[in-house]
């Protein structure tokens, strides 16, 4: 697959995934809602995983990235993830990129580059149907 700057990448991730194991911890949401990005990339364990479900769901605090499912995922259009796209349509974006530990493989930034980054820390995931939202 390749990106909007001509990089192949092995694997593309989404980075709105689930709390599961082995996925990445891509950062915790602070009490405003935005998004503090953790570097370097972690990958989550069964212990984390057990630990992050003991409070409120984990996927209100955390954000993770996992293997792009393309026709997989509801938010798949055939082409593109619907997420970024409603995104960058919506949001405000920030002024300078977050230290992102995925980028070069992140679905997002490949389908729509820098503007992707920039509203990124602002999307967080609906868990109440378990799909991402922007708002």
């Amino acid at each position: 697959m390749v990106g909007v700057h001509g990089e192949k990448a092995a694997e593309i991730l989404c980075p709105s995934a689930r709390c599961e194991r082995d996925a990445i911890l891509l950062g915790v949401f602070d009490a405003t809602g935005r998004l503090g990005y953790i570097r370097p990339a972690l990958r989550i364990d069964d212990e984390f995983v057990a630990d992050a479900t003991k409070g409120r769901v984990p996927e209100e605090r955390f954000r993770f990235a996992q293997p792009c499912v393309e026709d997989g995922c509801r938010n798949w259009t055939g082409e593109r993830c619907s997420v970024i796209d409603d995104a960058l349509e919506l949001g405000t974006a920030t002024e300078s990129l977050p230290a992102c530990s995925i980028r070069r493989a992140c679905r997002w930034f490949t389908q729509a580059g820098p503007g992707a980054c920039a509203v990124c820390p602002l999307i967080a995931r609906n868990v109440r149907t378990a799909d991402p939202v922007t708002d």
